[in-house]
């Protein structure tokens, strides 16, 4: 395989990151406990990368403009400033540099995007056997203002529940048909990710906390942003996102940012906190509230 497909590692105990700095600086795996729980796209494993010629790359979704790679990555809200309805190749599927690497901590960049003139860092922080980072920063190299948000991506091997605790379990239709999969519960929304049946849904995430249950097993994950405030907006209305595709054996958990407009030269941020765990019992430093706990006996 080329330069582009080496991938990189943060190890400690039973938890492993595998990064992908060649193809958009993605998080290429999360690895717990021998399990691999990210998906990668098969049809393109080891493929060469023409950003001129992305969409000559195999595809089972042609309904999608873009290489689905797999892992997470950052993409630039909304999406209606795409071009062609495909995110910013240079920013999505271009290399990104490692700025530093330490045993514990990685920092990649973006070349700034000829269409956008934005440019990516991502920085994933290994912080324990169970928990880790993930700060998305956005700059503005052009002359023109833009008006942006920051949208993690993080592709997930079926099957999958993701939930988030609200009290107003409003569920908002983006495209194709849910039915029985998204359903309000007790506590929020829960979104059960088990068959091939394409949708999209954003939802609302008032204390910036989702939790994730992969397949039918006891292994947990938990993200953790900032609880919303009064005047955020997102780029596409809701701060989480859910995605099921019907080609893949995958689904998605996207976490927006609120928007921005970033004059010239200035940036923008965006920290995840993601904790996981197996078993039954929660940890108790995790530090759950009744809410999120109800939550997970609606995630079974």
């Amino acid at each position: 395989m080329s330069g582009i497909w080496t991938v990189l590692s943060l190890e400690k105990g039973d938890l492993e990151l595998k990064l992908l700095p060649g193809i958009g600086g993605r998080l290429w795996d999360i690895v717990f406990r021998g399990r691999s729980l990210l998906f990668q796209n098969p049809d393109l494993i080891g493929r060469a990368v023409d950003l001129n010629a992305l969409g000559e790359l195999p595809t089972r979704s042609p309904q999608f403009g873009f290489p689905l790679w797999g892992g997470e990555k950052t993409w630039i809200a909304p999406d209606s400033a795409w071009i062609g309805g495909a995110p910013f190749p240079m920013l999505d599927s271009g290399p990104y540099g490692v700025e530093s690497q330490t045993c514990d901590r990685i920092a990649m960049a973006s070349e700034t995007c000829p269409l956008t003139s934005l440019s990516v860092q991502r920085r994933i922080t290994l912080a324990s056997e169970t928990e880790w980072s993930i700060e998305h920063q956005i700059t503005n190299k052009g002359a023109a203002a833009r008006h942006v948000g920051i949208w993690s991506v993080m592709m997930i091997d079926h099957r999958a529940s993701i939930g988030v605790a609200t009290s107003a379990p409003t569920i908002e239709p983006v495209f194709g048909n849910a039915g029985t999969l998204v359903q309000p519960a007790d506590a929020g929304i829960v979104c059960t990710c088990a068959e091939r049946q394409e949708f999209k849904v954003g939802l609302p995430n008032p204390d910036g906390r989702t939790l994730i249950r992969f397949g039918d097993g006891d292994t947990w994950l938990l993200c953790a942003t900032d609880p919303q405030e009064e005047a955020d907006a997102w780029a596409h209305g809701h701060p989480f996102e859910v995605f099921n595709s019907g080609d893949y054996a995958y689904c998605e958990a996207e976490w927006h940012s609120p928007a921005k407009t970033l004059e010239r030269g200035e940036a923008m941020s965006f920290r995840q906190t993601f904790r996981i765990w197996s078993g039954d019992q929660v940890p108790g430093d995790i530090g759950l509230g009744p809410s999120d706990q109800e939550l997970i006996t609606c995630m079974f």
